[in-house]
């Protein structure tokens, strides 16, 4: 068969992830499924970097669909589908919402993919595809393959790498807690560690939600790792910091940056969205620990929480001030539809409903806050990356000359770090779909 595995477009030049304007971050899971698919003539689009074959014939397309990309998707879906594809849903969005997503795909992937993928290609060549394929049982990391590279848009000078799955905290804000995979598991060491072997990139990537969730294994993965002399960065919870033996391994390993859901300098808050982990009076303990081991630390800060009222933007603007913290991104706090969240705000009447998906992307209001308005919120999220912005443009050449040799030697990180901190900015979160209208009626 021929088959399309397609990652609808996600990013926004500007945006929120503006330092990434210029990293392409291939989409590992398709190149998973496309590792599934032997015997099939496989192709792989990224929307952010490759024009959509609309004008191609496909037995299959694939489609990996978040909230935000949902209606792009579905029109996506429905160009194919006037072709003569059968068209199949997976990812995040069909497995929180696998009845919306039938009403526009012939079948969905509820959960991971691996153990259901073959059979669901059997049946489309038989023509006996079933509407729902969901796994029993949660998808061992060893039985993950490869993923097939060469189908992806290499150019990138960053590669992605997956060692563990699933995350053992249950924040409320998070989507994890209401799909089939949060249970958290680690592949074979030996296995990460050949793939991280056979990549060409110098600069890697964890895709990982806790890589940190055993420790031991974190440690362990990194001792084995540190002979290729990689650079790498994760995301990691405030936990780390408190172990001063892994932070000396991920040093010795090549770790230069990490990604820190500090999410809140609201104690209300923390407790509020059940943020367990964190401690605020020890933020910046946390980030000093981390630039001994010449670790740079990224931020993430959420607005919007039930016991967040007006003053919070400027109380944490102060703090990112005071924590000597590298760069940040801040998010409005977003309802995933078919989360418990979502249905606690819908029950309670506050749900802005007349807005469409593409406002899922964390830099809108998509409900009534407790203390605000919706406006309000956005705009305050909006000035606090306009104050930071000058802040972190004054710090920029320190920050370089702490790491001018290091830096020098990769240059592409060089200039995507100075130019995420001095390009235009847009947090409005709005996408184009060159010409794909975004008109859908949903049923929910």
């Amino acid at each position: 068969m021929k088959i399309l595995l397609l990652k609808p477009k996600w990013f926004i030049k500007g945006g929120v992830y503006r330092i990434l304007d210029n990293i392409r971050f291939t989409p590992l899971h398709l190149g998973i499924i496309a590792a599934l698919s032997e015997g099939h003539q496989v192709s792989v689009i990224d929307n952010d970097w490759d024009e959509i074959p609309y004008n191609e014939k496909f037995d299959l397309v694939g489609i990996t669909v978040t909230t935000f990309t949902s209606q792009q998707s579905y029109k996506i879906a429905e160009k194919f589908r006037k072709n003569g594809s059968k068209v199949v849903f997976g990812g995040v969005h069909p497995s929180l919402l696998p009845e919306e997503c039938l009403q526009y795909a012939d079948a969905v992937v509820v959960g991971e993919a691996e153990y259901v993928w073959k059979d669901l290609l059997k049946d489309v060549e038989n023509d006996s595809l079933k509407k729902i394929y969901q796994c029993s049982r949660i998808v061992d990391m060893d039985d993950v393959p490869f993923p097939k590279r060469g189908l992806l848009n290499d150019k990138s000078w960053v590669a992605c790498v997956q060692a563990t799955r699933g995350c053992p905290n249950t924040c409320k804000y998070c989507y994890l807690p209401s799909v089939p995979w949060r249970a958290h598991r680690k592949r074979n060491i030996d296995l990460v560690y050949e793939e991280i072997k056979n990549i060409r990139q110098k600069i890697i990537f964890f895709v990982d939600d806790n890589l940190f969730a055993d420790q031991q294994y974190a440690m362990d993965l990194f001792d084995r790792i540190a002979p290729l002399q990689k650079d790498w960065s994760v995301q990691a919870p405030t936990t780390i910091a408190e172990n001063e033996q892994l932070l000396q391994k991920m040093e010795a390993s090549g770790c230069f940056n990490v990604q820190i859901g500090f999410q809140t300098v609201n104690k209300k808050s923390l407790e509020w969205a059940s943020i367990r982990q964190n401690k605020i009076e020890e933020y910046k303990n946390i980030i000093s620990r981390l630039h001994k081991h010449n670790i740079l630390v990224t931020g993430f800060f959420m607005y919007g929480f039930d016991t967040d009222d007006k003053d919070i933007f400027k109380r944490t603007v102060e703090a990112i001030k005071e924590i000597d913290i590298d760069y940040v991104h801040m998010y409005i706090l977003t309802l995933y539809p078919g989360t418990e969240l979502y249905e606690k705000f819908k029950k309670e009447g506050r749900l802005l409903e007349d807005k469409d998906r593409t406002h899922y992307g964390w830099s809108n209001a998509m409900f009534i806050p407790k203390h605000m308005s919706p406006e309000e919120l956005e705009q305050g999220v909006k000035k606090s990356y306009e104050e930071l912005s000058g802040h972190f443009r004054k710090r920029l050449p320190g920050k370089i000359l702490q790491r001018a040799d290091w830096l020098l030697r990769r240059p592409n990180l060089l200039y995507n770090i100075i130019m995420g901190n001095i390009g235009k900015q847009d947090v409005s979160r709005k996408l184009n779909f060159s010409g794909i209208s975004n008109e859908v009626k949903l049923t929910l």
